[in-house]
Parts: structure tokens; C-alpha cells; sequence
């Protein structure tokens, strides 16, 4: 886990940052009491602005500057392996995992950033001990920190999506039972299974879910594929890490046909599949649409995190 001393902070809250070459996704939270608020909610594209460019007008225009962040990497910035936990003290786990996984890195592995977060101890049944190996590119990672500290922000950690939807979750759905929480997107889908807030289970999905998805001609035959991925992850959960059947199935709000994809996954799950409507529990100015939100969910997700799990 990396951390980052930066200029003193002199704005409430934590800032939420996605950022890629194409568009800059921003959001800032505040907390008071119990009480949320979505200060800033921003989906900024670039266009022929550079990234770094782009940042610093947001920062500026936004009076961000000094702002504790919270940046979560880009799904084709990292992997993500399920390893045995090493038998070492807790010090040497990411240093002995970094050499468990060094033949399954696509970057050599001096290169690598790793680090590591357990599942709960009632996971597999404590049959055994499984972490979470997070690796990234550091050469990467060091250009994103410096874009960010130059714009001002003031980088506290980085996360990666798992950890932003699992935020997601803790903070506005009862996952008490259990609950599959899945992010359906052109470049590829996520899926999380959660209980009391911890991460037991994640996996990405390799089938694309478009926002005209539900309009293409082989709409049937990805959905049933997709369906598929959703059910073996479902039983792995059940069989594999031995814990009680999931019966609540949620997918992050879409663009424009979240209640069409909710009603087709059901008739093929056979299972409720529904919605996990974060947008009428966060506070927001009023000219944040729920278009924005939906569309800025892992930054969102990002400045909900109140802890160190999942930092690289």
C-alpha cells in the first residue's frame, strides 16, 4: 500500500478520480455527521486538451486545490490474481506474493507495484487462506501521480474498481445476505459479491454490454453468455468458497435501459435482478444529473473509501 505525503489539505472531504487519455471522471464527497454530500460531480472530456491540461482547469475552476484524492485505476491498468495466502508474517505477504505471481505478470516484474488484500476469514470456510494480489506498471503509476500532483490535488491513495464498487455497496445497499453487484460496460464487466461490507468474491466479465446492448441483433446470444459468466461466478461462491446461496442480484444503473437489462438478465438468471439506485441517497447540486452520476460511479465509489483494503 502506497501512500502519498502531499501539500497540507485545505478542502473537506476526499476527492474520487478516474482518469484515462480520452475523459476525466470527478467526484467529491464530503461527510458531516452521518450525512453524504456529492459536492462535485464531473465527467470532463479532453478532446485535443491533454490530460494534464484538463486536470488543472477542473482543480482550478472547482477550488480543489490542496484536496485529499483518492485515484482509481483504469481496468487496463492493473490485474487482479486470487493467490494462496504465503505462510510469512504479515510484513513479507506482498513481497512473497510479488514471486508467486511474477509468471503471470505481462510487465516484468521489477516493474510491478503489488499489493495484496485478504478475504474474510470465513471465506473457503477457513479451509485455507486466499489474498488478493493487486499488480500495476510502476513506470504507469508514476505518470498518473505525477499529472495528479501537479494539478494540485493532493494524492492520499490509489484504488482499483473492485474496491470502488465495493464501496458503492457498503454505503447504500444492505448486503447483510449477500448480494452479486455487476458493472455492465462496452469495455468489459465487473462483478462483485459482497457480505457485511467485505469483498469475498470479484471477476471480471469478458462479454461487453454495450449502451445500445439490448438493440443488436445477437443481443440473445451475449446475454446468454453473459448470463453464464454471472452463474459460474454464482457457484463458484456457493461450491467453491462454501458459503450460503446469493439471492440478490443488482446491476449498476445504465445510460437508458436499466430496467429493460434488469427484466432480460432475470428471464435469463431465472433470479430478481435489480437496481442499486444510489442516486436519490447522495445529495448533489442540482444540476448533477443521473446521468453524470451513473456515468462517474467509480469515482464516486473512490471518494466513498474510508479505509486502506485494495490500495496499490
Amino acid at each position: 500500500m502506497l501512500q502519498w505525503l502531499g501539500r497540507k489539505n485545505r478542502v473537506d472531504g476526499l476527492v474520487g478520480l478516474s482518469i484515462n487519455d480520452r475523459r476525466i471522471s470527478l467526484a467529491h464527497i464530503t461527510r458531516r455527521r452521518d450525512e453524504l454530500a456529492l459536492e462535485h460531480c464531473i465527467q470532463h472530456e479532453l478532446a485535443q486538451q491533454s490530460l494534464r491540461d484538463g486536470l488543472i482547469q477542473l482543480v482550478d475552476e472547482h477550488r480543489l486545490a490542496g484536496a485529499d484524492t483518492n485515484l482509481v485505476l483504469a481496468p487496463a491498468d492493473y490485474s487482479v490474481f486470487l493467490v494462496d495466502m504465503p505462510q510469512v508474517e504479515e510484513a513479507e505477504v506482498a513481497a512473497a506474493v510479488r514471486w508467486k505471481i511474477k509468471d503471470l505478470l505481462d510487465m516484468p516484474v521489477e516493474e510491478a507495484v503489488i499489493d495484496v488484500f485478504p478475504l474474510p476469514d470465513d471465506a473457503f470456510q477457513a479451509r485455507k487462506q486466499m489474498v488478493y494480489a493487486v499488480a500495476a506498471n510502476r513506470p504507469k503509476l508514476e505518470q498518473s501521480i505525477e499529472v495528479i500532483e501537479r494539478s494540485g490535488l493532493s494524492l492520499s491513495s490509489i484504488d482499483i474498481p473492485e474496491m470502488a464498487m465495493r464501496n458503492v455497496t457498503a454505503q447504500f445497499s444492505d448486503d447483510s445476505n449477500g448480494l452479486a453487484f455487476i458493472a455492465l460496460k462496452a469495455s468489459g464487466s465487473m462483478m462483485n459479491v459482497t457480505r457485511n461490507g467485505e469483498l469475498y468474491l470479484t471477476r471480471k466479465i469478458n462479454t461487453q454490454v454495450g449502451p445500445d446492448a439490448l438493440l443488436e441483433a445477437d443481443w440473445e446470444m451475449v446475454r446468454d453468455r453473459l448470463a453464464l459468466e454471472i452463474q459460474r461466478s454464482l457457484d463458484y461462491f456457493e461450491s467453491q468458497m462454501g458459503q450460503s446461496p446469493i439471492t440478490q442480484i443488482m446491476i449498476a444503473p445504465r445510460q437508458k435501459d436499466t430496467e429493460s437489462m434488469m427484466n432480460s438478465l432475470a428471464d435469463a438468471l431465472a433470479s430478481p435482478v435489480g437496481m442499486l439506485d444510489f442516486y436519490n441517497d447522495l445529495d448533489a447540486p442540482s444540476d448533477v444529473t443521473n446521468e453524470t452520476k451513473g456515468a462517474c460511479m467509480m469515482a464516486i465509489g473512490a471518494a466513498l473509501r474510508t479505509d486502506g483494503a485494495g490500495s496499490v
